[in-house]
Formats: structure tokens, C-alpha cells, sequence
């Protein structure tokens, strides 16, 4: 089997809602995937997905359209782990971290894809399954509304409330720390958020990297109160040793790092004393770099907890990697109205009380809706 060409397309959904982490800058109305198909002579095509590291995804488009997909014509694409050695070290320079690594990653998800639909055995049992059945929490509790909209930051919590129920999820995460909110306001919608959901779902909050240790130490006592299960990435990622002066003073676990793309960063940030470990599939280099960062996770006695705020593409290779593991968090499960989740697939997973039941399809299983995928597209590109 040989490689015959590579396709790209760069979609965009405009939400009807703006929405914000915790940074003070970042509103935005607009959500971006980037799905990448490789082609085949023998008619087996692999679908993947690569992320984009916050700046424009035209910067991952050019690297799959002008570097890396020219590479891989021709090529054996069951020769994944050569593939992948060629494209992270023969371009070093610039591979480590960041943009190469993102569009690495849509590369080795679809040749993966096509490995599993060339063996007839879905992803999870090629790589040595352990089981099926996905629990997963719902991702939301952003800030939302333009600026002066949402004084008190409680927009949307109550329709989450009653959708994380309704859905039957076992956690909820959402974000603490947004500037223009007082400590009160912000630890209200927390106490808000664990009085609605009780005491038997997971509660989970997010700083998105934008605290310094006197201000993580303003929230500490109230997040352990309130019986928070992690406070995720609170910052940045190049201040281990403000993780790890944290997790000295706290029982509570922290969480990290979905922004890290290097497999030397996630062993520095559980040197710091990260306990959930939280790569996402489509920015640290496919499942080839995953499944190594998997095992340092297990060797080091952490929690995989894998992080997915982009689409169903990644969302189900994530579920694929965490049924290889017998140790893992639940799947992250963004509940904000998106094109790109069921939307963007003919045959979603069953899903029901909150978990997916991963089915015997070959490879990740996924067919895309085409009309979707022409609806979104902003730029689309063929390498052949």
C-alpha cells in the first residue's frame, strides 16, 4: 500500500454565543478544526485531526500543505513509526514544541486510522485493548457574553447544571480566576456549580495558566472546601516551580498541561508534582508521541486524563488511547453547541449516562458528513 496524496481542510464555526477562559483578553465567538485525510492506492483513506496553537491555523495549514504532506507520497502508510521519525527529526530545527507537532499530529491520527482499517480491528484493540466503555465529564463553566455582559460570570450555569444532569455526567469542569471578577463572585459560581451538581459528581476547575502563586493561594482554602477533585493548569507552563511550591502546600491534585506539545515538558511538569497528566492527541504528536507520554504517565504513578476542546476527531482518538490503560480520568466532554462534534461525523459512538461505548469498527471508525465539511471549510488544500 502506498500513499497518493494528502487533503486539508480548514473549517470555521460561528458560535451564536462569545464566550472567554479565565485570560482577560481572549473572547471570542468562533471555534476552528482542522481535519487532514490521507489517500491510498488501495482506496483506505485515514482521517485525522491537527490543532493549532492559538495563533492563526493558516501557520498548521502551511506546514501539512508545504512541508510535510509533500513527504509523504509514496511512502508505506503502515510505516508509521519511521514516518514519524522522519517528520519530527528531520525538521528538529522547529519540531520540538508548537506548530510542526500539531500538524504532526493530524498526520499520524490518519495513518493510524488507516492502520486499523487495513488490520479490520478498531484502534484500541491494534494498540492492546482493555476495554470499551468511555466514561466522560462535561467541559463548560466559561465565562460568557462580551465584555460587560455577564458582570457576575453566572451566564449559562444554570442551563449547564441541568445539562451535565440530563446527560448523566459523573464531573463538570469549569473556569476560575477571570480578572474582572472579584475572588467572591468567582468562588460563588463555584459553590453554585457543586450545591447544584451535589456531592457525588466531580467538580473540576481551570485557571487556563493565568495565576502566580499569591493569587492561587487567595483560592486554595475555598477550592478545598468546596471538595474540588483538581485545579487544572494554574501557570504557566514555564513556572514548574510554581507547581511544584503549590503542591507542597496543598492536598488538593493539579492538573496539566493540555498547551505542552514536547514529551520532555510533561516529565518536567510531573517532576513539579502534576497528578492528572493532560496531553491532547492532536497538539503532542499523534498517538505514536501519546502512547510514549501514556507510559510515563504510568510509570510515574499519574493519572491520564487527556485533554479534547476542538472536535469528534480528536475526542475519539482520545477514547481509543484511554481504553488502552487500565488507569484514566474521564474524557472531556466540551457541552458548548458545536458543528464540529456529532455534526461533523454520519455514525456518532453510542452514547448514554454519560459514557461512549467505543464499536468494533475498523480503525477510529469515524465517517465524515460531507456537507458538513463543505459548510465550514474557509481554505481548502490537496497535496498529491
Amino acid at each position: 500500500m502506498k500513499i497518493t496524496g494528502l487533503t486539508i481542510n480548514c473549517m470555521e464555526y460561528q458560535q451564536a454565543f462569545w464566550m472567554s477562559s479565565a485570560s482577560a483578553n481572549q473572547v471570542y465567538n468562533n471555534r476552528f478544526c482542522i481535519v487532514v485525510r490521507i489517500l491510498t492506492d488501495e482506496g483506505i483513506v485515514g482521517i485525522g485531526e491537527a490543532d493549532y496553537p492559538g495563533g492563526p491555523p493558516s501557520s498548521v495549514v502551511a506546514v501539512l500543505e508545504k512541508e510535510l504532506g509533500p513527504s509523504l507520497i509514496g511512502r508505506d502508510p503502515l510505516n508509521i513509526q519511521a514516518i514519524w521519525d522522519d517528520m519530527y527529526y528531520m525538521h528538529i530545527q522547529h519540531s520540538r514544541v508548537g506548530i510542526h507537532m500539531h500538524a504532526i499530529s493530524g498526520i499520524d491520527i490518519a495513518l493510524w486510522d488507516i492502520a486499523g482499517k487495513a488490520a479490520g480491528l478498531p484502534c484500541y484493540k491494534l494498540w492492546g485493548g482493555h476495554h470499551n466503555v468511555i466514561p466522560a465529564y462535561s467541559s463548560g463553566g466559561m465565562y460568557y457574553g462580551r465584555p460587560g455582559e455577564n458582570p457576575d460570570g453566572m451566564m449559562g450555569m444554570e442551563e449547564e447544571m441541568a445539562l451535565t444532569k440530563r446527560m448523566g455526567f459523573q464531573g463538570y469542569k469549569m473556569k476560575v480566576g477571570k480578572p474582572t471578577l472579584t475572588l467572591r463572585q468567582d468562588i460563588a459560581r463555584v459553590r453554585y456549580a457543586r450545591e447544584s451538581l451535589g456531592p457525588d459528581v466531580d467538580l473540576m476547575v481551570d485557571a487556563n495558566c493565568t495565576w502566580d502563586l499569591p493569587r492561587a493561594y487567595q483560592y486554595l482554602p475555598y477550592l478545598e472546601e468546596l471538595g474540588v477533585k483538581f485545579l487544572e493548569e494554574p501557570f504557566q507552563l514555564n513556572c514548574p516551580q510554581s507547581y511544584k511550591k503549590l503542591t507542597e502546600q496543598t492536598r488538593l491534585p493539579l492538573a496539566g498541561s493540555e498547551n505542552e506539545s514536547s514529551i520532555y515538558g510533561f516529565m518536567e511538569l510531573m517532576d513539579a508534582g502534576v497528578y492528572y497528566v493532560q496531553p491532547n492527541v492532536c497538539r503532542v504528536g499523534g498517538p505514536t508521541n501519546m502512547r510514549r507520554i501514556m507510559t510515563l504517565i504510568d510509570l510515574n504513578e499519574r493519572v491520564f486524563a487527556p485533554h479534547a476542546w476542538s472536535s469528534i476527531i480528536c475526542m475519539t482518538a482520545d477514547m481509543h488511547l484511554m481504553a488502552t490503560t487500565r488507569r484514566h480520568y474521564m474524557l472531556e466532554y466540551d457541552i458548548n453547541p458545536s458543528a464540529f462534534r456529532e455534526e461533523l461525523i454520519t455514525n456518532p459512538y453510542p452514547f448514554q449516562d454519560g459514557s461512549y461505548t467505543i464499536p468494533d469498527r475498523p480503525g477510529l471508525g469515524l465517517e465524515l458528513n460531507q456537507e458538513t465539511l463543505k459548510k465550514h471549510t474557509v481554505y481548502s488544500a490537496e497535496v498529491r
